[in-house]
């Protein structure tokens, strides 16, 4: 018995300390009966008391507030020719965004307009050559049509009338008949001389002047149908050549039509008026596939909340799911992901992420706010709980064991839900009932209250300046054979448009100067002899020799204006940002790329952002060092949204920081001189990431995390010491601020 009481003396000073705590008063347990003792083996004393508390089991999701978000594409591949948008730029709906590079389009055009030109001048030279040619056969036709007319009108009798018959009637030419008419001498008509009954026949007697006829009628109607003959074959010739021209030159115009309209789409324009929030990482000239976002425009009007991915079963099966902004509670709709966008997401590696929008007003929130979204699994509120480690089970159910001074009382009980902490009490044990523990709770004299603030994390990194828009300088000589000389402009330094920025030797193509000029010569006499030929004759076709004769005077130009380059110039002011590896002598080809030069402008501060902390709309300091090596700071913005509000294609590792625009050229002049792109790199940026106003802030130290969940250790009114549990929204090195659990003014007592 000494040793069971030297336990139960332990036990119980134990228990006095820890019930005293931050100066409370020592709660009596009243004992009414005789109870069972049990004593199991590795127990030390320790105990808590029944209480009421909310018992939690939640998940809080950091978000972050974005714009509702559009991205666009090129239909098909292409080649990336520019951007003429950018982040943090307000664009219009219907505004060009990004242009592919149309010089393969541009070529094919071309190309079909000289085809269609050549095709005209070819069939409208055949045209007039054909009629022209035509001309006098037709005349002929005429003219051997009216002498055949002519002959057939006074065409005379075949036969002459019987000589020994007395004339009736003179004789007649027949006009317009092929039989001469009614034979006179003859009853029966037949025009022989003979009777019918063929009794004393008479031979017929021909008509020598229907000889004479026959045989000039039969030379001037042999010509008219040879010649009418072969001018119907020429017009059908000309008729069915004309049908295949119209069906040719009508399919050459539709894929004309078709090429210049596949230009206007290789523009992407927006579908609706905001910002440029997003821009692909891709370089001038880099093939594009077809349907791959490279741009992306918000809405600045319609605010989305953006978190990591809430499983529909989740969100179904919760008892509340609500945003926290600012301290201010907003609901919010809950929209699952179609399963089918899901796992096409996922297979392509995609990152997954769940939007929720937003209900009521929402005047005070704006675009890059840090968000809390609270999901409820489950709340018990105001039940009776003890830790769950208090809680043991046998063949028979639930139990704890209740501390009684010395005794150890084992207790049924019946459980509720549980948070893994702590576990509902349903019944078996009452409000202040001291269950026993494993491990005992020391608390100490001091206490914290829990208090309306602020929370906030910093941020802090280093960043380089980038000019994303820009210009590259092409070899602009197309004739001759181009040799480099020198640069005449250094990486990271300043030109003016027009400025000389590299020098060239051009060597001439004499034999293709000479062969130009022989054409020119031919062109030329074969005008003259079209104009000595008859001017007006030849009006087509000299026309026609004119536009060649112009197409050779202005290539000789072009050739003569090539060959007597011997610098290049800058197409564009701004900042040299790139310039191609040459050597003195080096042949460059016809556009090949020489210096790029940057849009002064438009201009950032980019830095690494790493696990998407930063995002449109967050402000920013700007640190930096002038010309004089003095120090600076400038505000600025984050002009591109994070990866939570994009497809992986436009999901940038760095953020853009919008700089003011009257500060641009104080702070470029850093990057000139010596160590041009070390200087570049010599920006500072600081930001306050994950701001909340106006919300309940507890002091890290009197807060304990166990299994996730967070609690801390209420001082009641009665000085009794009270472990309740709360949502944290978030934490940093020093507090925690609250989402739902505690109230403004608690006192809390640090273990």
């Amino acid at each position: 018995m000494k040793g069971r009481r030297l336990i139960g003396l332990v036990m119980t000073a134990f228990l006095t300390a820890a019930m005293i705590g931050c100066g409370g008063e020592t709660r009596q347990a009243a004992i009414t009966e005789e109870v069972q003792l049990l004593e199991p083996v590795g127990l030390t004393g320790s105990g808590e008391a029944a209480a009421y508390r909310s018992l939690y089991d939640a998940d809080v999701y950091s978000a972050t507030i974005v714009p509702y978000v559009e991205e666009y594409g090129f239909e098909e591949d292409v080649v990336l020719d520019r951007l003429c948008a950018y982040p943090g730029e307000a664009v219009s709906r219907g505004q060009a965004l990004a242009y592919s590079s149309t010089e393969t389009l541009d070529k094919q055009i071309e190309e079909l307009q000289k085809q269609i030109e050549n095709m005209e001048t070819e069939f409208a030279e055949y045209e007039l050559q054909v009629r022209e040619d035509l001309a006098e056969p037709r005349e002929e036709v005429k003219r051997l049509g009216d002498i055949v007319e002519n002959l057939e009108r006074h065409k005379p009798a075949e036969f002459l009338p019987p000589a020994d018959k007395p004339e009736e009637e003179p004789p007649q030419s027949v006009s317009g008949s092929d039989t001469g008419g009614e034979t006179p001498g003859g009853s029966d008509g037949d025009g022989d001389g003979s009777d019918s009954d063929g009794s004393g026949n008479r031979e017929p007697v021909p008509n020598p002047a229907y000889q004479e006829w026959e045989k000039e009628y039969n030379y001037w109607n042999g010509r008219y149908r040879i010649t009418d003959h072969s001018v119907n074959t020429a017009l059908l010739q000309l008729e069915q050549r004309t049908a295949l021209y119209d069906l040719d030159h009508a399919y050459a115009l539709g894929q004309l039509a078709f090429l210049q309209e596949k230009k206007n789409d290789v523009t992407i324009r927006a579908n609706m008026a905001g910002n440029v929030v997003a821009i692909s990482e891709y370089d001038y000239g880099n093939r594009m596939q077809g349907e791959t976002p490279i741009v992306a425009v918000g809405d600045m009007g319609q605010k989305l909340l953006k978190c990591d991915y809430i499983n529909r079963k989740t969100a179904a099966a919760a008892e509340e799911i609500y945003a926290v902004i600012d301290g201010l509670r907003y609901e919010v709709d809950y929209v699952p992901m179609e399963s089918e966008e899901y796992t096409r997401l996922t297979t392509q590696g995609e990152e997954v992420y769940s939007t929720l929008y937003l209900e009521g007003d929402t005047g005070n929130v704006s675009i890059g706010d840090y968000a809390a979204v609270v999901v409820i699994n489950g709340r018990q509120e105001h039940v009776l709980s003890v830790p769950a480690e208090a809680v043991h089970r046998d063949d028979t159910g639930s139990y704890v064991y209740i501390v009684d001074g010395e005794k150890n009382v084992y207790t049924p009980v019946r459980t509720g839900t549980s948070d893994g902490v702590y576990t509902e009490i349903l019944s078996g044990i009452a409000e202040g009932d001291v269950v026993r523990l494993d491990q005992g709770r020391q608390y100490s004299d001091q206490h914290v209250t829990v208090e309306m603030g602020s929370f906030h994390s910093d941020f802090a990194g280093n960043g380089v300046m980038i000019y994303p828009s820009g210009t590259v300088v092409q070899n602009p000589i197309s004739h001759g054979t181009v040799y480099f000389q020198e640069f005449r402009t250094a990486m990271y330094q300043h030109v003016d448009k027009g400025d000389v920025i590299a020098t060239v030797r051009v060597a001439a193509d004499e034999i293709g100067m000479q062969r130009l000029t022989l054409q020119l010569q031919r062109q030329l006499e074969r005008v003259q002899d079209l104009t000595d030929q008859g001017e007006e004759k030849n009006k087509k076709a000299i026309e026609s020799r004119m536009k060649a004769i112009a197409e050779l005077q202005e290539q000789l130009a072009e050739l003569a204006k090539d060959y007597q380059t011997t610098a290049i110039r800058a197409g564009q002011s701004g900042i040299v940002i790139w310039m191609e590896d040459l050597e003195k002598e080096d042949i460059l080809q016809k556009d090949q790329y020489l210096i790029e030069i940057a849009d002064e402008n438009t201009c950032y501060v980019a830095l690494e952002n790493e696990g998407n902390v930063l995002s449109y709309g967050n402000q920013v300091t700007v640190t930096y060092r002038n010309r004089e090596e003095e120090e600076r700071t400038a505000p600025g913005m984050v002009a591109n949204v994070n990866g939570l509000a994009v497809s992986r294609s436009l999901q940038s590792e760095y953020a853009y920081i919008l700089l003011p625009s009257e500060l641009i050229g104080d702070m470029s002049v850093g990057t000139e001189g010596w160590g041009g792109w070390w200087n570049r790199a010599r920006f500072g940026v600081e930001a306050r990431l994950r701001e909340m106003d106006h919300v309940l802030v507890v002091p890290r130290r009197a807060v304990r995390e166990i299994n996730g969940n967070t609690y801390v250790n209420v001082v009641e009114a009665d000085g009794s010491i009270v472990r309740r549990s709360f949502i944290a929204g978030g934490y940093d090195k020093n507090s925690y601020w609250v989402a739902e659990g505690l109230t403004e003014g608690m006192v809390l007592c640090l273990e």
